[in-house]
């Protein structure tokens, strides 16, 4: 019996020994979660946050996004007062149609400049992450919205920050001091000299 066992069963089981070890040493090793860093707030986090993909693009692009736009990332951030909306930025990363690389880069509908270098972008999520040196970087004058196209693929990294509306000046007061109110006769008699 133990010839049999020797035989067959020993040989069986050595084979399926090495066919484990092999699938455990071919298996992947399990990959780490992305770790989530948390934002350093300037003026403390935001009154509103959020992650309506389509409205956030539509908000920076003045248009909707077509079927072959495929936004991968999207959040928007808004600081309120009494007074309304004091502060918002948003981002975006978008794997761009052709359609709107043409409208954002090659149109350059926000009349953006090209420049090497970037400010740094402050209070972003930890998913708005870029090579500078990999994407070529269109940035407006006056305003802070960054467009980052990389030089490799159709991705776009977007990203845009402002204050919100200030008051208007007051209404004018609907009365003149010291007019006359409106007709032909003076309201008094003439002063007698």
């Amino acid at each position: 019996m133990q010839r049999v066992f020797f035989t067959i069963c020993f040989p069986v089981l050595i084979l399926v020994g090495l066919g484990v070890a092999w699938f455990v040493q071919r298996a992947p090793a399990p990959t780490a979660l992305p770790v989530e860093i948390p934002i350093v707030w300037g003026d403390g986090p935001p009154d509103l946050l959020s992650h309506d993909a389509e409205e956030i693009f539509k908000r920076a692009f003045w248009r909707r996004p077509s079927s072959l736009d495929k936004i991968q990332q999207a959040e928007r951030h808004e600081w309120r007062d009494a007074d309304g909306l004091k502060r918002w930025q948003w981002f975006l990363v978008v794997k761009a149609s052709p359609d709107l690389i043409k409208y954002l880069r090659d149109d350059n509908a926000f009349g953006l400049v090209a420049t090497s270098d970037a400010p740094e972008v402050t209070e972003a999520p930890s998913w708005f992450q870029f090579e500078l040196k990999e994407v070529t970087v269109l940035q407006s004058r006056h305003t802070g919205m960054r467009l980052m196209f990389s030089k490799s693929d159709n991705t776009l990294y977007a990203a845009d920050s402002g204050r919100g509306f200030t008051n208007g000046a007051s209404e004018p007061s609907s009365t003149i001091q010291g007019a006359q109110p409106p007709g032909r006769i003076p309201s008094s008699p003439p002063s007698k000299l």
